[in-house]
This record gives C-alpha cells, sequence and structure tokens, in this order.
C-alpha cells in the first residue's frame, strides 16, 4: 500500500509527504460511514460470516472516531492487520492497528525538533523506569528501561524518535466476574518535517510476542517517507485531509 498526502491544510501548515504501509496492512474506511467496510473485513476476517464481519465492523467504527483527533494531532491513515506468525513453532494469533496523523509543530529545524521529542518522550516514559541503560549503536541513540524503548532514528527523511511501550489494559469486566487485564504494546516513531509539523507512525497491538515483527514493520513504513514542499510557506485555510494512492 503506497499512501501519499499532498497538500492537506491545516491552519498552521500544509502537509505533503509520501510513505509505504506493508501489503498486509488493510486501510479501514470513514468511520462514520459504512461504505467500503464489508470490502475491509473480508479482506481482514476471510473465514467469518457476514454477522460476525458485521459485529466486527461495528466495534470498528465506535472505536475509530477516537484515534481521528487527539489536540492538535489529525489521522490521516487507519489500516489493521489480522492473521497468524510463527513464534518458535507454533502460529499465534498478530493483530495490529495502525495510525497514521500529523501535528503542527511549528519548527525550522527538523533536528532540533526531533531532539525535543525525544528528551518529552524520555521524561514521560522512562521517569519512574529501574535500572535504565544506555543504547548507542551507528543509526539509533538512547535510553532502554525494564518496559519502555526510546530511541533517536536515522531516517532517509531526515531524524526521528522511535518508542516502544509496554502497558496492561483494563477491559470492562463482565457481570460476575473480575476485569481481565490485556497486555498491550504501543510503537511510534515520530518524523519531524522540514519544518513546520511532525508525522506520527503509531501501531498499537496486543501481540507483544511479536514485538520484533512489528518493529520491522514500523521501520519499513520509515524508511520509506519522503517529504514533498507545497507551494507557499504561509498558513493555509482548514479544511479535511485528503489521500490518494499513488
Amino acid at each position: 500500500m503506497t499512501a501519499f498526502v499532498g497538500d492537506v491544510p491545516s491552519p498552521h501548515a500544509a502537509y505533503a509527504f509520501r510513505h509505504q504501509v506493508p501489503d498486509e496492512f488493510v486501510r479501514l474506511p470513514d468511520p462514520t460511514t459504512s461504505d467500503g467496510w464489508r470490502k475491509a473485513m473480508g479482506r481482514l476476517m476471510p473465514e467469518a460470516d457476514d454477522e460476525q464481519r458485521e459485529a466486527a465492523a461495528a466495534r470498528m467504527r465506535d472505536y475509530l472516531p477516537r484515534l481521528s483527533r487527539r489536540g492538535e494531532e489529525t489521522t490521516i491513515l487507519t489500516a489493521m492487520c489480522v492473521g497468524t506468525e510463527n513464534v518458535e513453532g507454533d502460529e499465534r494469533l498478530s493483530m495490529g492497528l495502525l495510525a497514521v496523523s500529523v501535528r503542527p509543530s511549528g519548527h525550522q529545524d527538523p533536528l532540533l525538533a526531533a531532539e525535543g521529542i525525544y528528551q518529552a518522550k524520555t521524561r514521560r516514559l522512562l521517569t519512574d523506569a529501574r535500572d535504565v541503560e544506555e543504547v548507542d549503536y551507528p543509526l539509533g541513540k538512547g535510553l532502554q528501561g525494564e518496559q519502555d524503548l526510546v530511541l533517536a532514528v536515522k531516517l532517509p527523511s531526515g531524524p526521528g524518535v522511535m518508542s516502544t511501550s509496554l502497558r496492561s489494559l483494563t477491559l470492562p469486566a463482565a457481570e460476575g466476574r473480575p476485569a481481565p487485564g490485556v497486555p498491550m504494546a504501543s510503537l511510534q516513531l515520530v518524523i519531524p518535517a522540514p519544518r513546520g509539523y511532525a508525522v506520527y507512525v503509531t501501531i498499537a497491538t496486543p501481540s507483544v510476542f511479536l514485538l520484533d515483527s512489528y518493529c520491522l514493520r514500523l521501520a519499513h513504513i520509515g524508511r520509506s517517507f519522503d517529504f514533498d514542499s507545497p507551494a507557499g510557506s504561509g498558513p493555509v485555510e482548514a479544511g479535511r485531509p485528503t489521500n490518494r494512492a499513488r
């Protein structure tokens, strides 16, 4: 899947970049409509019947709006993969939700922006971590705690910051049963544009035993980024993000 976001309007900046998403991810339609959901769920759940697909689509349409806007962050693309992967000889369920979003930042130097993002993530994720270790290798420098990882990374498009965070989520309890806890991994790559905004690529997965696999997917997306400078540098009228395939 190749996605292109061209001249996306915002009160603060015009967004323009290309990126490639691994083919196993299926782009999810607009959650406010039913168009496209039958086809998307058919690809994600080929062995399910119509009733099961419809129920799954209804749950996804309820959940996705929570990802669409968080403060000044605007989601450009959401996609999902569901399947199985081999883990030490066993077939294990693999499920991941991908979100690509943009956030205005006002920066003029992507390296300084990446440094600020790195410091902010380090404080947020590793403040309470014990036995924090230094990580230092040619293409990544950072800090690694017991559960979280923050790295400064070098990409073809410029500097970026990658983080992984492992958490236990408490799901709503069924009547008469204790609330279950589910492990959840969040992998995020933040890529400052040449100026004005940053792109956030986030993969959330309950398949925490497949972190290496999802890290490779995130790295694939990050290496494919290409920024284009839209005509003009001043603010433009706010509007709705657009996507088109190339």
